[in-house]
């Protein structure tokens, strides 16, 4: 029987096991990820993170899916795992820059009375062409395009910020909680227009500065939380015209993020807190 030590951390309820890497080669097949994320025989999480060392920057993010499969970024499990690396001594600095799949991230972190506090992520920039996003339909853009599926038809709007994103504006009229994101989310996910599969959001615009979002994510499912798919709301929202603020409240099931896109060409910034839940020692 093999062993390792983890932590358990959450951003606003999107929750993650983070292992240090750094040291010894560790490695898992993907129903051994499964079992670890499973909620009722492992630890139980949305994804895994393995610290990795990086010659490009100070660390790597090695992150997984609930399912196993791979993903290129995750903006709540980048937070996570620089509170993580402080928290372990694995670095004193308050500025950090991780590796990711999706490229190199810069991370601020407040610090007080040697807790980590707010976050803050530069994202990079977002990604509007169809191509790159990607999403096979012949547009550069993807924005109000009427996507027909077997649980009904979808206003989508896509962007990659990091991974693939595709954001629904549900009518002013409909409740929020009553969208039964469990019935459409995975339609969507895994239609055919989308070969990577993608993460869905459905957004209700609360004010000019502040919009509600619930979040289907690819490989996971319904979460509390998702921190690309905060950026990737909010700069649909921004661009759109729906929200007139450069710094967006996104209102998640488990809590609050902050999304700040200033320019039409700049950067997207994610920011909130994050909560360190436990730490164990698993046995596979």
């Amino acid at each position: 029987m093999k062993k390792f030590e983890f932590s358990k951390f959450n951003g606003q309820g999107n929750d993650f096991v983070i292992i240090d890497g750094t040291a010894n080669k560790i490695s898992f097949s993907e129903d051994q990820i499964k079992n670890i994320c499973d909620r009722h025989f492992g630890i139980g999480a949305d994804g895994l993170i393995i610290v990795r060392k990086s010659e490009k920057a100070d660390f790597f993010m090695d992150y997984y899916n609930k399912d196993g499969s791979v993903a290129g970024m995750c903006g709540n499990g980048i937070r996570c795992m620089t509170a993580f690396i402080y928290e372990k001594g694995l670095s004193s600095n308050n500025r950090l820059c991780i590796e990711t799949l999706a490229g190199k991230r810069d991370i601020k972190m407040e610090i007080k009375d040697g807790i980590p506090g707010s976050i803050t992520v530069d994202m990079g920039r977002p990604i509007f062409k169809t191509d790159d996003i990607p999403v096979n339909i012949d547009s550069p853009e993807v924005f109000g395009y009427r996507l027909s599926t077997e649980v009904g038809d979808f206003d989508i709007n896509c962007v990659s910020a990091g991974n693939p994103h595709c954001v629904i504006f549900i009518d002013k009229d409909e409740d929020l909680q009553d969208i039964p994101v469990d019935k459409w989310g995975p339609v969507i996910e895994r239609n055919i227009i989308f070969p990577e599969k993608t993460n869905v959001e459905f957004l209700k615009i609360r004010d000019e500065n502040q919009l509600d979002m619930r979040v289907w994510e690819r490989g996971v499912g319904e979460t509390l939380a998702c921190g690309t798919g905060a950026c990737a709301s909010g700069v649909c929202s921004i661009k759109l015209g729906k929200i007139k603020s450069p710094t967006v409240k996104v209102n998640a099931r488990g809590g609050v993020l902050y999304v700040s896109w200033k320019t039409p060409d700049g950067t997207i910034f994610l920011e909130g807190t994050v909560q360190h839940s436990f730490d164990g020692v698993y046995y596979f």
